[in-house]
């Protein structure tokens, strides 16, 4: 191979390449991702975030395994018109007991639909998570939703307040 060649080639690498890095800071600058379970209160917001952002597979993954619908098309069926979810919380203390650490969160939640309605609801959440401190073998259980119980309100969402679980 020609010295002129191998440059040539050597450009053409080093072309596409750079090519490719640009293709990648793109995507990277308009990918958004959230996953915080470090409270109650983040973990219902990283789930609401990946449910807007249509991340469903995380969303899901945010139920306790033990306790989430088994159908996951089912679940995925609920969502199939949200564009984006909005959450407001009330107050919330840990239930500490016997290596279990529970929360009882309540919510409310405004659904913005793809035809621009909005669907609002109050509830609970109920969190779970094993004492980190208590989990000596994998693998390790991190803060999960254990159940939500959600009922439609009337109410507008700037004017509707979380209750009490």
């Amino acid at each position: 191979m020609t010295k002129i060649h191998r440059h040539t080639r050597m450009a053409a690498i080093l072309a596409i390449t750079g090519l490719s890095l640009l293709s990648a800071t793109a995507v990277a600058s308009d990918w958004t991702y959230m996953d915080d379970r470090s409270s109650p209160q983040k973990l219902v917001e990283s789930y609401y975030f990946a449910i807007g952002n249509r991340n469903y597979a995380q969303a899901y993954s945010y139920f306790k395994p033990d306790t989430a619908l088994q159908n996951f098309e089912k679940w995925l069926s609920g969502y199939a018109k949200t564009q984006s979810v909005s959450v407001k919380f009330g107050s919330t203390e840990p239930d500490p007991g016997a290596g279990q650490i529970y929360w009882a969160l309540p919510v409310v939640i405004e659904a913005v639909q793809s035809d621009g309605t909005s669907l609002v609801y109050t509830g609970c959440y109920k969190i779970h998570m094993t004492n980190p401190g208590m989990q000596t073998d994998p693998p390790y259980q991190p803060m999960a939703i254990e159940s939500a119980s959600l009922k439609k309100s009337d109410s507008p969402y700037k004017d509707a307040k979380p209750g009490s679980c």
